[in-house]
């Protein structure tokens, strides 16, 4: 470095003390140059960073090596082996020059200072920082769930229970860790998501002995637990999440853990409570609160292999029985409550009279609502994809009663076969508006006026606040299981296609999709029933429009107008639920007049709903048989034909009165028949209605 003086800044005049300290300045200037240049090559590195095999638990000798990138200061360590005391590790490392190395402002002793490495750890060498970085089930900062079966013995099948030990440890709250318990029980569990191959990634149920209740996560206690095996998807949390928030009672908990079985790695489960009634009596998630001998709790499942078990007398509803327990004899006294509380619903829901038969005493809507709009939320295949033309059944539902009280649905259960793509085909499934046959017990909730209202009463008074949120939850959970269903992918990504339709991504695109969806058709005006087949004429039935918020301009006419075989009984009338929702009824009945034959109208419903003009087409149909002799006799109806002009009918009744109208409903001709045969002249060309007193023919008159 050359120092000069600028000859034109020179002042002669200068004295030699100023001389003195402008020199010395320029010196300490030149002395700091060089010494920042000297120490920028000259920066300290960590060259080694290691763990001793012996220290993490794994047998071969020497060291785990970490890889080490000097250009972005990271220190690597990745495996999916179980990693012996993780959260307390001392690291053997060295520097290419002597330095101090601390972390968080702690020197740190080569092999002997130790860390808890299921977080990145940052070492500070003088001003330079290293991220050691764990890529390991252990550090995804999910909990850790170890369990390991007495002599190492496989979990086989689904009935014997092997005994095992069991550890939990949550690296965000240490106050739910659980230190290793021995002595415990460990099982297979599920249907279709289990495999005969122990190495698969199966689902467990485990208990503990000796009724050594235990609280994982800080839940109420209980015996038995399940672990459900979920990888990247979060669709059975999202469905639980959502279930909490509509204030589904009993819903279950749900968290997240990685698994390790005998040393190796299983992959990411939901721990969850195993679903039956609370031996307790209190109700907690997943364990309703049901008198253990005058309650019951059922599971309604199409495997129907758990004794004891009995099928409705009305839709052949498979009913596996989980409380009261009493053995696996169905025809024990124990289980006629259960039986008979089941088909006393079941028949009033299929009866003629329903839903004004007192079925509504039976059952409590806002459980059976509730667990509808989640289970339509995630177009749940296990409650819609049944269909009796290939013999389907209802798959995994649950229904509790306690002591004197109504019939309830729930807990939720059995989303992983949720969010399918089929959404994004157009196939969306709703109550009332069914692609594929869904089944019939489950339809027939929304052939009460009553029940429909209050299914849209609480959607609309979740949508913002508790359905729309669930958005946020997506985003949110993801980025807390990321870690650990990517560990997952890696071991289990060849073998499980749940990441395509399942992973987070999808979830958010189809719930968009989906809530919307929902929403648009659950405001619309809805007619109940859609269509009716009358079967007596003296009887009137009761058709009522479902809505939420008020209709106006309301009007009912048949569509055929003063053509029509059927009347209007009683007038329309609307009254509001004091919820949002409001009901539209009118009254309409085949006319006294009509004999044998088969007479079809509509009934046309129109106003408007939330600002939007709506109109509703309600088909009708009467077939009646002459009954006048106790030997049925085959009708034989009046022939027409149109010949130069005039209308001829055959065929008619002497004295009975005849008319003509035009397709519009205006009176061409009437009269009293004096003959087996009239004529009548035509005005113009165009459609002809032609009435008797007993039968109605439609001619077309065309030149």
């Amino acid at each position: 470095m050359h120092i000069g003086i600028d000859k034109t800044c020179y002042r002669p005049d200068i004295s030699i003390t100023e001389r003195y300290a402008v020199t010395k300045l320029l010196l300490w200037l030149f002395v700091f140059f060089a010494f920042v240049q000297t120490s920028a090559g000259n920066e300290k590195m960590i060259t080694s960073f290691k763990f001793s095999n012996q220290i993490i638990g794994w047998e071969e000798s020497g060291y785990w090596e970490g890889v080490i990138n000097q250009t972005n200061r990271t220190i690597t360590f990745t495996t999916q082996r179980w990693i012996e005391n993780i959260d307390k590790l001392a690291a053997v490392f060295e520097l290419d020059h002597e330095g101090v190395v601390t972390v968080n402002e702690e020197t740190q002793w080569s092999g002997i200072t130790q860390n808890d490495f299921r977080r990145d750890v940052v070492y500070w060498v003088d001003n330079n920082s290293y991220t050691v970085k764990f890529v390991s089930p252990q550090a995804t900062g999910l909990p850790v769930i170890r369990i390991d079966t007495e002599n190492g013995a496989p979990i086989a099948n689904r009935e014997d229970w092997v005994t095992m030990s069991f550890a939990l440890t949550d690296p965000d709250k240490p106050e739910h860790d659980i230190a290793t318990i021995t002595n415990q029980q460990i099982r297979g569990r599920g249907n279709a998501s289990w495999s005969d191959n122990p190495n698969d990634k199966n689902p467990y149920r485990i208990r503990f002995r000796n009724n050594q209740q235990q609280s994982p996560f800080g839940l109420p206690a209980a015996r038995n637990w399940v672990l459900l095996k979920v990888g990247s998807d979060i669709n059975t949390p999202f469905g639980f999440e959502l279930g909490k928030r509509l204030g589904l009672q009993y819903t279950c908990s749900y968290h997240s853990v990685q698994l390790f079985l005998n040393g190796d790695y299983r992959g990411t489960y939901l721990f969850t409570e195993h679903r039956q009634a609370d031996p307790s009596e209190r109700g907690v998630p997943g364990r309703p609160k049901v008198d253990l001998i005058e309650g019951w709790f059922v599971e309604i499942d199409r495997y129907y292999k758990d004794e004891p078990k009995f099928r409705t007398d009305n839709y052949n509803l498979p009913v596996q029985i989980k409380t009261p327990d009493v053995g696996e004899n169905i025809n024990d006294p124990a289980y006629a409550i259960v039986i008979n509380d089941l088909d006393n619903l079941t028949s009033l829901m299929a009866a003629d009279d329903f839903p004004e038969n007192g079925y509504r005493d039976l059952v409590d809507f806002e459980t059976f609502v509730k667990y509808f709009i989640v289970q339509t939320v995630v177009m749940n295949n296990d409650l819609f994809r049944p269909r009796a033309e290939t013999g389907e059944e209802i798959g995994s539902t649950f229904f509790y009663k306690d002591k004197d009280d109504l019939i309830s649905a729930g807990p939720l259960w059995d989303l992983d076969w949720t969010f399918s793509p089929w959404a994004f085909e157009g196939r969306q499934f709703l109550p009332n508006t069914f692609p594929y046959q869904i089944h019939p017990w489950f339809k027939r909730f929304h052939d009460d006026p009553l029940f429909h209202v209050r299914y849209k009463e609480i959607w609309n008074e979740n949508y913002q606040d508790n359905i729309l949120t669930m958005k946020s939850f997506v985003d949110d959970y993801a980025a807390k299981v990321n870690a650990g269903a990517l560990e997952d992918l890696k071991r289990w990504r060849p073998y499980d296609m749940g990441w395509i339709y399942w992973h987070p991504g999808h979830i958010q695109d189809y719930f968009s999709t989906r809530a919307n969806f929902l929403n648009n058709e659950y405001n619309k005006v809805d007619a109940i029933p859609k269509r009716k087949d009358f079967t007596a004429k003296n009887v009137s039935q009761t058709f009522t429009l479902v809505a939420f918020g008020e209709m106006t301009e309301l009007s009912a006419t048949l569509q055929k107008a003063g053509l029509s075989d059927f009347e209007i009984s009683t007038a329309l009338s609307q009254n509001p639920t004091g919820n949002g929702g409001y009901l539209t009824t009118i009254g309409i009945k085949p006319k006294n007049s009509l004999s044998a034959g088969t007479f079809s109208d509509a009934l046309v419903m129109s106003g408007r709903n939330q600002g939007k003009p709506f109109s509703i087409r309600i088909p009708l149909t009467y077939v009646a048989q002459d009954t006048s002799s106790d030997e049925l006799q085959p009708v034989c109806p009046p022939k027409a034909w149109i010949r130069n002009g005039m209308l001829h009918i055959s065929g008619v009744t002497p004295g009975e009165t005849l008319s003509v109208y035009t397709a519009s409903g205006a009176l061409v001709y009437t009269g009293i028949v004096t003959s087996n045969e009239e004529s009548i002249a035509l005005p113009a060309q165009g459609v002809y209605i032609i009435r008797s007193e007993n039968r109605t023919l439609k001619i077309v008159y065309i030149r």
